[in-house]
């Protein structure tokens, strides 16, 4: 039937006709857009008149920024069928950078003053070079940074102050809980993890995981929402007198970690795999590490900082950028050099961090000469940037 009846098609015009216009209408959408447009320029303009006449006559500037302001302009109209530009977003480092390192400080003379350098307790450098003090609890250790804002760490609590007892991890009246700290330092997660007589270490977080280090027992996922736990990689007894995993570092599904007592000719590392714990590689770089260990994002290269003697009372620090897969050197770098006052290095490597996959920030910091007080890192710190070849 190829002709419809006029009856039918009568009775089709007449039901369109009664029928309201679909919101979603071509039409009734450009009317729309048209009238927000205008309600918005009104509103534009009513809101600066507002805001003028409350400040005197003076525009704030609401966003920091350090040019001039432009001049205000009422909104202009788009043409039809364009999108507006947006932005690129700023992206910062891959890693967040927290200052971390061997505190120390000495009276090198006899009612003279202190001096020393102290990284204080989960402080950050910016990707800017500020420095950001973060509030957390008194006994607050280990601190790892999270890429959402988040902190995870360690907080320890003497529950018999002023009790003389045996050291060690049989010492009664101890606690030691695993903390998450949000965004605004706020506690999210407060777990109590001590295990009586077992020695215990954080050596990294994820999204979703704490990795805790026990003592005959190894390197263990800790959840961080439920607690529980999983070993990941066994190793039933200290090594050196020490627990395993010394200096590591996780990330991309790898554990990095020192291995062998402290060494000023060398430097000795593990890579593993999380799953299942096969080694990747065993590097090595001529001297002794120092803090700082990190994997670069990916997992592809692992940032070593070291130090070796350069003369009687100086220590050369630097960075060497290792393949985790095959050990080979992909740059290594003069960081500075500090001389030994009283027993008291007068510089260090105080942090390491990747900006992206192939480039690390490192800060150094070094007493000045002569020194005069207790610095604080922050106050010292140089950035320092290297990338491999």
């Amino acid at each position: 039937m190829d002709v419809v009846p006029e009856d039918l098609a009568e009775l089709v015009h007449r039901a369109a006709r009664a029928t309201a216009p679909h919101p979603a209408d071509l039409a009734t959408i450009r009317r729309r857009a048209r009238a927000r447009r205008r309600r918005r320029s009104v509103t534009g303009v009513a809101g600066l008149v507002a805001l003028v006449a409350f400040t005197g006559g003076a525009v704030p500037l609401l966003a920091r920024d350090d040019r001039a302001a432009g001049p205000v302009s009422a909104p202009s109209v788009r043409p039809a069928g364009t999108r507006p530009a947006m932005p690129a977003p700023t992206r910062g480092p891959a890693q967040r950078l927290i200052l971390a390192g061997e505190d120390g400080s000495v009276r090198p003379v006899r009612n003279g003053p202190e001096i020393g350098l102290v990284a204080g307790t989960a402080n950050e450098l910016t990707a800017e070079g500020s420095v950001v003090r973060h509030r957390v609890p008194a006994g607050w250790e280990q601190t790892v940074p999270l890429p959402d804002g988040r902190l995870v760490g360690l907080k320890l609590t003497d529950l018999m102050p002023g009790v003389r007892r045996p050291d060690g991890p049989d010492v009664a009246g101890l606690s030691i809980r695993l903390m998450v700290l949000g965004p605004e330092d706020r506690v999210q997660v407060s777990r109590e993890v001590r295990v009586k007589g077992q020695a215990l270490s954080l050596v990294g977080a994820d999204a979703r995981y704490a990795y805790l280090v026990r003592d005959g027992m190894g390197l263990v996922t800790h959840e961080l929402a439920t607690g529980r736990e999983r070993t990941l990689i066994r190793v039933a007894a200290k090594a050196d007198g020490e627990l395993p995993f010394r200096g590591a570092d996780v990330a991309a599904g790898l554990v990095v970690s020192v291995t062998g007592a402290p060494d000023m000719t060398r430097c000795r590392l593990e890579v593993r795999r999380l799953a299942g714990g096969a080694r990747l590689s065993r590097p090595t770089v001529d001297g002794d590490c120092a803090p700082s260990i990190r994997l670069s994002p990916d997992g592809t290269l692992v940032a070593v900082p070291y130090r070796r003697p350069v003369a009687e009372r100086s220590l050369e620090y630097r960075v060497a950028i290792l393949d985790t897969a095959t050990g080979q050197r992909r740059a290594d770098q003069v960081i500075g050099t500090a001389d030994t006052i009283a027993g008291l290095t007068s510089g260090g490597i105080w942090g390491v961090a990747w900006v992206d996959d192939t480039t690390v920030r490192v800060v150094w910091a070094q007493l000045p000469d002569p020194p005069r007080k207790v610095y604080s890192v922050g106050e010292l710190a140089r950035v320092v940037t290297v990338g491999v070849q």
